[in-house]
């Protein structure tokens, strides 16, 4: 009995409106979790959840893959997990998506595929189908496939500007429950090889936008510094990335939450 009421109120705490997101939406990698939750404009492994346009920038003939966890209310039936490869293919790249959110009560599943190419050597463009899978005991379960498009451009060397809409058309998933949607823009600023500024809006349809800032300082050939914030519920993170052999990085860090509290995370990655 005090399991099903833990794990009933768990599956409240995730149903509020509070939480201001579902279990699984947005998924971010560690990377741009500890930016403010920004990567519009990341290519590679890390775009492969923030803009499917980023894949574009995959080397060619070369397998990437990350992996990340976070913990939210410092509860282990809340964990959030997710694990994505790509693959470069000439002017573009391929990229695998799992993410996994609770526990055996009530468990959120995404799994997806992306692609990214080149239409110029300054404009890209990708596409990701998604499907989400709910599984609630005692409840029926869903699986809801959606899609999403993204674009990126290099305004100047040092400059890049990326969008995204993820689900453009309103799918329900349940009697008065809709699929999450997400509209976004913003911008990658680099005035040094060791500075990345990053600033970007968020519109989810069911919550206010959200203005996102990230900053990443590399003081070190092989340590990564991040910092973010995000509004709409206020959220400040910072982490490190640290580089322990040649092409393979951790990183740890943690964000604040307002209302949730703090959501400790690691990852690791390797390109």
């Amino acid at each position: 009995m005090l399991r099903f009421l833990f794990s009933t109120l768990i599956v409240i705490a995730i149903a509020c409106p509070l939480s201001a997101q579902d279990g699984l939406f947005p998924v971010f990698d560690i990377r741009s979790r500890l930016m403010g939750g920004t990567g519009i404009s990341a290519t590679g492994i890390d775009g492969l959840w923030t803009n499917p346009a980023g894949l574009s920038g995959s080397e060619q003939k070369t397998v990437s893959a990350a992996a990340s966890a976070e913990q939210r209310f410092g509860i282990s039936e809340l964990t959030s997990a997710n694990i994505g490869a790509t693959y470069g293919v000439g002017a573009g790249g391929f990229g695998l998506q799992l993410a996994s959110f609770g526990f055996d009560t009530y468990r959120e599943t995404r799994v997806g595929l992306a692609y990214g190419r080149k239409i110029t050597d300054k404009f890209s463009i990708g596409a990701d189908f998604a499907g989400f899978a709910t599984n609630t005991e005692a409840y029926a379960s869903t699986f809801d496939v959606t899609f999403g498009l993204g674009m990126q451009l290099e305004i100047i060397p040092e400059l890049h500007v990326g969008a995204r809409i993820f689900s453009p058309f309103r799918m329900e998933r349940q009697a008065d429950e809709y699929l999450p949607q997400l509209l976004a823009i913003g911008l990658s600023y680099r005035p040094s090889d060791k500075i990345i500024l990053n600033a970007e809006v968020h519109q989810d349809t069911d919550h206010p936008a959200r203005v996102r800032v990230g900053a990443e300082y590399l003081p070190a050939e092989q340590l990564s510094i991040r910092l973010g914030v995000a509004t709409e519920a206020s959220e400040v993170s910072f982490g490190l990335g640290y580089e322990v052999a040649d092409r393979l990085d951790i990183s740890a860090g943690a964000v604040w939450h307002e209302i949730l509290g703090v959501w400790p995370g690691v990852g690791v990655r390797w390109r």
